[in-house]
């Protein structure tokens, strides 16, 4: 997902420079907001964000002209942020895990979870989707199956 992010962002920079340069000199009132995306959820909401404030008055004007651009806010110094991602395995955990009881889990069940969940329990017949699997891998969340 994170190089995903990276390539969008990559292409939005492109597109707004050239953007920029077909509409000549930037404006002299340019705000420029900050933004902060380290992941999919924050991603959704700054999408939602955005589509709620296209309906106040000159607000996708200010946008089309150039007026008011979003720029990454830089990560703090320091350690990374990321969470230290693990293997799915299969055993006992540390705490009491959450418990998802359904035949096929996905990418929206794992993302529904807690944000401090580290692990999820799961029926002995459950399957996971590759995306789910992805995002439960990505945010470090253990999976135990349950015993038959």
């Amino acid at each position: 997902m994170s190089a995903l992010r990276d390539e969008i962002r990559a292409i939005l920079r492109e597109e707004m420079a050239a953007f920029r340069s077909e509409a000549g000199a930037a404006p002299p009132s340019r705000v420029a907001e900050q933004v902060r995306i380290t992941s999919s959820t924050e991603l959704t909401h700054f999408a939602q964000d955005i589509l709620r404030r296209a309906s106040e008055p000159g607000f996708a004007e200010r946008v089309a002209r150039g007026e008011l651009v979003f720029e990454l806010s830089r990560p703090p110094a320091g350690p990374p942020t990321q969470p230290v991602v693990g293997a799915i395995v299969t055993g006992p955990g540390s705490k009491v895990p959450e418990r998802l009881d359904k035949a096929l889990i996905t990418e929206r069940d794992i993302n529904a979870l807690d944000g401090s969940a580290r692990s999820l329990r799961i029926a002995p017949t459950s399957r996971l989707t590759p995306l789910a699997r992805d995002e439960a891998r990505r945010r470090g969340i253990r999976i135990e199956r349950d015993k038959a």
